[in-house]
This record gives C-alpha cells, sequence and structure tokens, in this order.
C-alpha cells in the first residue's frame, strides 16, 4: 500500500491470489483510491471469485507469456500496437 502512495504508474499488475490477508481485488480497490484512474491488470491462476466489474481492469488468466502481458498493458492503455 505504500507503493501505491509514493509511486504513480499507469497500470498496476497484480495476481489476485496472494500470500496474508489482502488479495489483489483489495489492494487494487485501496490504490484507486489514491488515483481512481488506475488501470489494473488482474493474473489469476485459479480464482474462487468472479472478477469484480472495474472500468479500466483486465483479468488475465494464467500461465501466459511475457507478450500477453504486453498486450495487455495496450489494451488497458489504450496504446497502439507498434
Amino acid at each position: 500500500m505504500e507503493w501505491c502512495l509514493r509511486r504513480a504508474a499507469d497500470v498496476l499488475i497484480t495476481d489476485v491470489k496472494l500470500p496474508g490477508q489482502v488479495d489483489g481485488w483489495q489492494i487494487a480497490e485501496r490504490c484507486r483510491e489514491h488515483d481512481p484512474e488506475l488501470r489494473v491488470i488482474y493474473a489469476t491462476g485459479f480464482s474462487p471469485s468472479a472478477p469484480r466489474p472495474v472500468s479500466g481492469s483486465l483479468l488475465l488468466q494464467k500461465p501466459y507469456d511475457p507478450e500477453q502481458i504486453v498486450r495487455a498493458v495496450r489494451q488497458v492503455t489504450g496504446s497502439p500496437s507498434p
């Protein structure tokens, strides 16, 4: 959470399931409290719950290759492909 307060980012990429008591959904929600326009890419190999409908977000299913991350970032930011 400290990262969200100190850094400006165009995209947050987080796994849905994380060790500890905070999951990727909660991290994104908290970061978006400080930056409502923050785009979020959720990565998951298994998610016990359906994706939360959040504007500017995308769910990326594992396993994925590096090019899929690049395409996902371009998609959520509206950046053109090279």
